[in-house]
């Protein structure tokens, strides 16, 4: 209020960038009448190129059935920069696609997350926003046996991946905070994506 100097730091669009806001009050600002000047606020950061707030834009604005087309464009830009949530985002929808090509980059995105030990906290940023959305909002992706990454008729893992997921989640009370679930010990890393792209489906629940 008495210092202009600082006022005008405070505008600039390093400041909109840089701020830090969990996802939960980004959610409740965005939503409530009560935070309209808060509500400015995300959109400077947005405008600005904050990429955790342009992260929970683009996936509210992604899985509810919005523009899927412009979603997707912003959602490779922000992974692009580096962010980590994003680019998990990203792979599992490219896993998701019956296209060899690419399942191939997701895979390797994929693996590029897991060999920085950076899954958890991704899948645990991704569930933060999905929950936040009302359910019936949420559009939740396709999995069906055409999604599966693993095509090796000689894999001895493939195609258990769903019940495997349903032991460890209701038979053990597995959580996402616990990494991969236990299936680190499967042989055939394709079968652990899948199981992971189940898991992502799930996310949505």
């Amino acid at each position: 209020m008495l210092c202009t100097v600082a006022r005008n730091a405070g505008d600039e669009d390093f400041i909109y960038r840089c701020a830090s806001i969990p996802i939960s009050d980004q959610w409740w600002w965005s939503v409530s009448p009560m935070h309209q000047g808060r509500r400015n606020f995300l959109a400077q950061c947005r405008q600005s190129g904050n990429l955790e707030v342009l992260f929970r834009s683009v996936v509210s604005d992604l899985f509810p059935g919005g523009c899927r087309f412009a979603g997707m464009k912003t959602m490779h830009v922000v992974a692009a920069h580096g962010h980590s949530a994003t680019q998990y985002t990203v792979s599992m929808m490219r896993m998701l696609r019956d296209d060899a090509e690419a399942k191939s980059k997701g895979l390797e995105t994929f693996r590029g997350l897991e060999a920085a030990s950076a899954l958890t906290i991704c899948k645990l940023v991704f569930c933060g926003i999905i929950q936040g959305m009302w359910t019936h909002l949420r559009h939740v992706p396709l999995l069906n046996t055409e999604n599966l990454v693993c095509s090796s008729h000689a894999c001895p893992s493939r195609g258990n991946m769903g019940a495997i997921y349903h032991h460890q989640r209701y038979g053990r009370g597995w959580h996402v905070n616990d990494g991969d679930g236990g299936v680190s010990y499967l042989p055939c890393v394709h079968c652990w994506v899948d199981y992971e792209l189940i898991l992502f489906v799930h996310l949505f629940d």
